[in-house]
């Protein structure tokens, strides 16, 4: 039984939600800055970007 299942392609379904697994590690990234109150706008921004893309 795996705790996280996450399929070949590295997509792991969450409550009908289909996240890559790069995409989990970005919003572990922007919460731990927000955490940190780390105020770097532009970071945010392009994590952001790439979370979109």
């Amino acid at each position: 039984m795996n705790l996280i299942p996450i399929n070949d392609d590295g997509v792991i379904d969450i409550f009908g939600f289909k996240l890559h697994t790069d995409d989990i590690l970005i919003i572990l990234l922007l919460f731990i800055l927000y955490k940190e109150d780390v105020n770097d706008k532009f970071l945010f921004i392009a994590l952001l970007l790439l979370l979109l893309s």
